[in-house]
């Protein structure tokens, strides 16, 4: 077996994670904080929720990787953030733009480092997850894969559409 094939799992996670992270620095050019938690139109999610929202998850994917010690505590109620909660106007429920950006890189910065020391064995073991998300991701490597590129890079659009609809266009 060559050396390439015996990357560690999260390699391939490692470069698409450092992409998403260029991207979503990229995205924050020419954004000022009294926009960032303002709807163009209704429907949009406004960066506020889409950058707090992401930075909830690298704490899950910890857990995952059974390295729940590593996590980093978040400086804000995860609760307006949550998968299904209603993105809104600011109304006082966001934290500040440079708490919720700085939140976001703290927490995926520590799990870029998390990611090449977790062991290669437990990428293949099951989540744990009931019901459509099990199916979905029955192997934390499932989960985490998903997690850290397709998720983050959803969530990134929205922020790029929302770019649009501000008037303050592409950042790349």
């Amino acid at each position: 077996m060559t050396a390439d094939a015996m990357l560690h799992p999260a390699t391939h996670i490692l470069n698409s994670l450092g992409f998403s992270m260029h991207y979503g620095r990229a995205l924050l050019t020419d954004v000022h904080e009294d926009q960032f938690a303002h709807m163009p139109m209704p429907g949009f999610n406004h960066p506020a929720f889409c950058y707090g929202h992401l930075a909830t998850y690298p704490n899950r994917m910890m857990e995952f990787l059974g390295c729940a010690g590593e996590q980093v505590e978040l400086p804000f109620d995860p609760a307006p953030y949550q998968a299904g909660a209603e993105c809104v106007e600011q109304d006082g429920r966001y934290a500040s733009m440079p708490v919720i950006v700085d939140a976001f890189f703290e927490a995926h910065d520590q799990l870029i480092k998390v990611l090449p020391n977790a062991s290669p064995e437990v990428f293949a073991k099951p989540t744990g997850l009931d019901g459509r998300m099990g199916e979905l991701f029955p192997r934390i490597g499932d989960a985490i894969d998903f997690m850290s590129g397709n998720h983050i890079m959803l969530h990134l659009g929205q922020v790029s559409m929302w770019r649009r609809a501000m008037g303050l266009g592409s950042c790349m």
